[in-house]
């Protein structure tokens, strides 16, 4: 009777010490929480709004890039000129006067300068354009593929063979080689968090190494078309895949990286 009552209380031991194991794992494991409205604002923000912004920065050196983009994406032209006059001449975001606008209001542009502070997409410089030379895209996130079996989760960036391809941040490589879809691929896993995506390459730099970091700029490998795009025009297949496990559209940030990486070479 005794060895089986340390029997069960060592089975109950046991069974406790997995419990704890499994627990652990799903703490150290768990997606990040991103709040629901961040990308969405993100991604509503045209490059062409993005572009017009970094033009009036360059002439105020008074006014945050976060403060300019959130009023002017949030209100109209006659109600944000008030308070773009106020930050010109060196109002805190925190001081200023809000006039008649409503509170609902101001705290959607509050909520807006949030993200766009501590998400750094669209901050001018902060990212590079992964081609180097003559490329063209479009925004086809959630196109049919296959025949409807799945959806396209990234942009196509088209260029012809063997031009360079450069990683857009600094970060570590988490996937390296081929798969069937992606053929020749690389994945890194960003400074910031996400993964990004670089597929159908014809050639992978051979300076990069599975778990090593790799800066933004650096190689990552060579246009082609590989993998499913063994058909098709030679092309970059560029995704997004945020902490959480969700793909986004890259489009509208590539559009900005790409007037970025103009501007600094003009």
């Amino acid at each position: 009777m005794k060895s089986s009552a340390r029997f069960q209380r060592g089975l109950a031991q046991f069974s406790l010490l997995i419990l704890l194991a499994f627990v652990a794992w799903q703490i150290l494991h768990r997606s990040p929480s991103i709040s629901s409205d961040v990308y969405p604002y993100l991604s509503s923000l045209s490059p062409a709004l993005v572009k017009q912004c970094t033009e009036e920065k360059r002439t105020s050196s008074t006014i945050l890039w976060e403060d300019l983009l959130a009023i002017r994406s949030t209100l109209s032209e006659s109600d944000a000129q008030p308070l773009l006059d106020q930050l010109n001449v060196q109002v805190p975001f925190d001081d200023l006067n809000w006039a008649a606008l409503s509170t609902k209001t101001i705290r959607t542009v509050q909520r807006h300068r949030e993200i766009l502070e501590h998400y750094t997409y669209y901050q001018p410089n902060r990212y590079t354009f992964p081609v180097i030379g003559t490329t063209w895209f479009e925004d086809s996130f959630g196109a049919d593929r296959e025949g409807g079996k799945r959806r396209h989760e990234g942009t196509d960036l088209f260029a012809k063979e063997g031009t360079l391809i450069v990683s857009i941040c600094g970060g570590k490589i988490e996937q390296i080689g081929w798969n069937r879809l992606g053929g020749e691929r690389v994945g890194i896993r960003g400074d910031d968090g996400n993964y990004y995506y670089y597929a159908h390459l014809q050639y992978i730099s051979s300076m990069l190494v599975k778990g090593k970091r790799i800066e933004a700029g650096e190689p990552v490998g060579s246009m082609g078309h590989t993998g499913v795009a063994l058909t098709t025009p030679d092309h970059l297949h560029f995704g997004i895949e945020l902490a959480n496990g969700q793909w986004i559209n890259p489009y509208p940030f590539l559009a900005v990286w790409q007037y970025w990486g103009e501007k600094r070479s003009s």
